[in-house]
């Protein structure tokens, strides 16, 4: 009261006398004392009255269990991706014209998205022409192969046996003409021999005989010219013929298949234009965008997508999982074939079970926002999955790692570290308190395991900090690790593997518990 009367009288609005240099100096001085008052009575909001009590806790055996606690979302483990499989025309991709809307239950079967085709439709049209040319250009150079085929067979079978026989029949005229030629002159000889006949008749007899012999020699030179060089070079010149035909025709194909396979192509990319639902199941657009606040790559009519991108997901409602996110801190306890208890937030006070069947050996990298936190996705199969569990809900896991049925347990602040040995301050019946060293165990981070020290019963204090002076450990020196780090050799400093340290709650003085 003294207080509050004294803050009255100093904040009384002032009379308007003239004051002299006392009065100022009284009104000074009485402001100090406020201020000094209202520190004291502060005091007692920062530093209660009974912070230095004792408050004690009975050491209790009981089943321990440990969880890890972390955020989820659920998702189904069968997935079907729907991709765009159109070949991307330009950078941007091509542009959805139709869309279902999000949350559609659809068949298999059943119409999804439509993409714009207007480019291809033209392609194929130009490609339609292209192949009509090229089929135009393999029947030509077909038809010439067959030509000179035939030709080949006309002259083997044909000119060059027609020729044969004509020379034939001259040498075989030739010979007829010798033969009459010769009686000719020797009927000659014997008529010029009587006397009948001159000199210039016998002469010209002679010289029929030379002149037909000379025919029957160019009729034979000529028969094996044909038969020894004319056949072979006409029909070399007939293979020729045929091989080139038929390497343009071998050419002439090869750039119809082309054309005909780039018309298959673009035909196969108008169908893929319509797509349809591979299976059965509710429409979930990709959230890729979503989360990153892209409005301008969300799937909707008018976005342009590229070939491989996924545009609908269709999740299988009776394979569902919930994929947890796990701190490094934590991923080293969660191990395949842990049960999880889960809540979803959309569901209040239904809780699901679950069992762990894969933790991913290696951080995930899509928190962007966070890319100094390292999480690690785990996949919990749930059992018995509701219908009325959605893709993309959220929910709270509880994986249970560790379970013990009897075990003696403290509070984790009943426990401080000092030199590396743990100990606890004990209150025995005369209200004296005494430091005993224990070996301590597990921790779910309220409670700590207690292997030897304790017995079932005994007192311990929830405060040990408040009260280490009084049993002769050490005050709490924040300083104290860092020189011991800067005294230690550089070998000792290093920090050892996680398998060979025990697990030990850490306060922010180095001991369990804060």
């Amino acid at each position: 009261m003294a207080v509050d009367s004294t803050f009255e009288q100093a904040t009384r609005r002032p009379t308007r006398r003239r004051r002299g240099p006392g009065r100022a100096l009284l009104l000074a001085a009485v402001a100090v004392a406020l201020v000094a008052a209202g520190g004291w009575a502060f005091r007692n909001v920062l530093w209660p009255a009974g912070h230095a009590e004792l408050i004690v806790e009975r050491a209790k055996v009981g089943r321990f269990v440990h969880d890890v606690v972390d955020r989820g979302e659920v998702e189904s483990s069968a997935n079907v991706d729907v991709v765009c499989e159109v070949q991307s025309q330009t950078a941007e991709g091509v542009r959805i014209i139709q869309i279902v809307p999000e949350g559609t239950v659809v068949k298999q079967g059943d119409f999804l998205v439509k993409l714009d085709d207007a480019k291809l439709r033209t392609d194929s049209a130009t490609q339609r022409i292209a192949l009509n040319t090229a089929a135009a250009a393999l029947s030509q150079a077909q038809n010439e192969l067959a030509a000179n085929l035939i030709a080949k067979d006309e002259y083997e079978f044909g000119t060059f046996k027609q020729d044969e026989k004509k020379l034939e029949s001259e040498m075989f005229v030739a010979e007829e003409n010798i033969r009459r030629a010769e009686n000719t002159l020797k009927f000659s000889e014997k008529m010029a021999s009587r006397g009948y006949i001159n000199q210039l008749r016998l002469d010209a007899d002679r010289f029929a005989v030379q002149k037909n012999v000379k025919e029957l020699e160019v009729a034979q030179v000529k028969l094996e010219v044909l038969r020894t060089y004319t056949k072979a070079k006409t029909l070399k010149k007939h293979e020729s013929d045929i091989k080139t035909s038929e390497s343009k025709v071998a050419a002439e194909s090869a750039k119809h298949e082309i054309e005909a396979d780039k018309l298959a192509q673009i035909e196969s990319q108008l169908q893929k234009c319509v797509i349809k639902a591979p299976i059965a199941g509710q429409v979930v657009y990709p959230e890729m965008e979503r989360w990153r606040g892209n409005s301008e790559g969300a799937i909707r009519a008018g976005t342009r997508v590229r070939e491989q991108q996924v545009i609908i997901r269709l999740p299988d409602p009776k394979r569902m999982q919930v994929k947890a996110k796990i701190s490094e801190a934590k991923i080293d306890r969660v191990k395949p074939g842990m049960q999880v208890d889960i809540q979803l937030d959309a569901l209040q006070g239904l809780e699901l079970h679950g069992v762990v069947k894969k933790v991913n050996p290696y951080p995930s990298s899509d928190n962007w926002f966070m890319s100094n936190i390292k999480e690690y996705a785990a996949f919990i199969e749930i059992v018995d999955a509701p219908d009325a569990l959605r893709q993309g809900m959220s929910s709270h896991v509880a994986i249970r790692v560790e379970t013990i049925p009897s075990a003696l347990q403290v509070p984790v602040q009943a426990v401080v570290e000092r030199g590396g040995k743990f100990y606890c301050l004990l209150r025995d019946t005369s209200s004296k308190l005494a430091a005993r060293e224990v070996l301590i165990g597990s921790t779910n981070e309220k409670f700590l395991v207690i292997r030897e020290g304790l017995a079932e019963g005994q007192e311990v204090v929830l405060n040990p900090r408040a009260h280490l002076d009084e049993v002769g450990l050490p005050a709490v020196d924040l300083e104290a690790p860092k020189l011991a780090l800067k005294e230690k050799p550089p070998e000792a400093a290093q920090p050892q593997p996680a398998s060979a340290v025990a697990p030990s709650p850490t306060g922010a003085d180095g001991g369990p518990g804060s």
